[in-house]
């Protein structure tokens, strides 16, 4: 984990928010904007970081992308496994900075940014007379040194040198030589794969296929990619690899469901046409999924050709909410819907959705294939009875 950025939707009266750990993704994070019903104008904003707690809650004179910030986040990874490149980090951004720029800049040539473990001025100021790194000191006399106060001089040294003490250390942020690595393009985009395999070479009968180098094959990808794949871990098609990961960015599509590479042309079928839906759509899509009882590709195709005979509503939050909804389409137009809120209970809803054979999922209400979510609901018939089965003829 770099750091967490809260998703707000934007809307008065809106209160949509989701939180997504960067770096990810990006189908990622659309999926967690598909649970929280987020589909409308959003503002992105660091919420936590850990190792650089000076971003969280950073006001920017621009919005960052979501680009951008996930990229911010890959380079704090980075810089984190060296802590005084993380230090120094975090010692540079006591200056302003105002754009997210700045702050990806910054995390380029650390190195030259002295960084001592020391955790106070007096301790400085020993190291300074220690190392006689003070000017003008070079003259004094060495009975007079130890007269010195290291506390002033470590003060007098931070002032001359513009530096900070920070998690026990003290770095010198002055010496700083700028890098511009990031300035009209990013130098890397989002990743945003729908299936992402490590794939090796089938292992000899006695050979251990975790010995063998492995590739990652992310989906969609196009034929010529998969056989240069293959080719690196000693195959000629991408079929006769094997597979030692799997990850997937549709939660309802798991490693149970992907048996062997075999399937692996299937699979990059899906991922394509995925890829390819619109986000209503594709939240509708993991939507069927849940509801629906399906195993292997063949159904998941089947589900993706009938995509529009499902119904869906990705803005309904709580269950109740759809009741509300309901009353709402089966009553006159000049009826007052405010009257509505609050009436309806969760259990109205819940017999309502099973009489129409709708679910409610994590990302909305849908139907079964080929129904309806606000079909109207009619009572039985009842049975007529004679008047000889009353008794009415004697």
């Amino acid at each position: 984990m770099a750091f967490e950025i809260a998703i707000d939707e934007l809307g008065i009266g809106n209160d949509k928010v989701t939180y997504v750990t960067l770096p990810a993704n990006k189908n990622a994070v659309i999926d967690a904007m598909d649970r929280e019903k987020i589909f409308g104008e959003t503002f992105l904003r660091i919420n936590e970081c850990d190792e650089v707690p000076e971003l969280a809650e950073h006001e920017f004179r621009e919005e960052p992308t979501l680009d951008e910030l996930n990229f911010l986040a890959k380079r704090i990874k980075e810089i984190s496994e060296e802590k005084t490149e993380i230090l120094a980090y975090r010692a540079l951004l006591q200056k302003p900075f105002d754009t997210i720029r700045e702050a990806i800049n910054r995390t380029y040539n650390l190195q030259t940014i002295p960084v001592y473990p020391c955790k106070n001025v007096y301790a400085y100021g020993e190291i300074v007379l220690e190392n006689e790194m003070l000017e003008g000191l070079e003259d004094v006399p060495d009975e007079m040194y130890d007269l010195l106060d290291p506390d002033k001089v470590g003060r007098a040294m931070m002032e001359r040198e513009g530096s900070v003490f920070i998690g026990g250390y003290y770095a010198v942020p002055s010496s700083y030589d700028p890098a511009l690595v990031y300035d009209k393009e990013l130098p890397e985009r989002m990743e945003d794969w729908v299936f992402r395999l490590e794939i090796t070479g089938n292992p000899a009968e006695d050979e251990d296929v975790s010995a063998k180098d492995s590739e990652v094959l992310t989906l969609p990808a196009d034929e010529e990619y998969m056989r240069q794949l293959a080719e690196k871990v000693g195959e000629k098609h991408i079929d006769e690899c094997v597979y030692v990961g799997f990850e997937s960015a549709i939660p309802q599509i798991s490693d149970v469901c992907f048996e062997s590479m075999e399937n692996i042309y299937e699979l990059n079928d899906i991922a394509r046409r995925y890829s390819e839906l619109s986000r209503e759509d594709a939240a509708k899509f993991k939507a069927v999924l849940e509801h629906e009882l399906w195993r292997g590709f063949e159904k998941i195709n089947a589900i993706l050709n009938d995509l529009d005979c499902y119904e869906f509503d990705g803005t309904v939050n709580y269950v109740s909410e759809f009741g509300e909804k309901y009353l709402s389409e089966m009553l006159p137009p000049d009826f007052d819907r405010s009257l509505l809120k609050g009436a309806c209970t969760a259990e109205f809803a819940q017999k309502i959705i099973s009489a129409n054979e709708c679910a409610f999922t994590e990302y909305g209400v849908v139907s079964k294939h080929g129904g309806h979510l606000f079909l109207v609901v009619e009572a039985p018939e009842q049975e007529q009875t004679s008047d000889f089965e009353m008794g009415g003829i004697s």
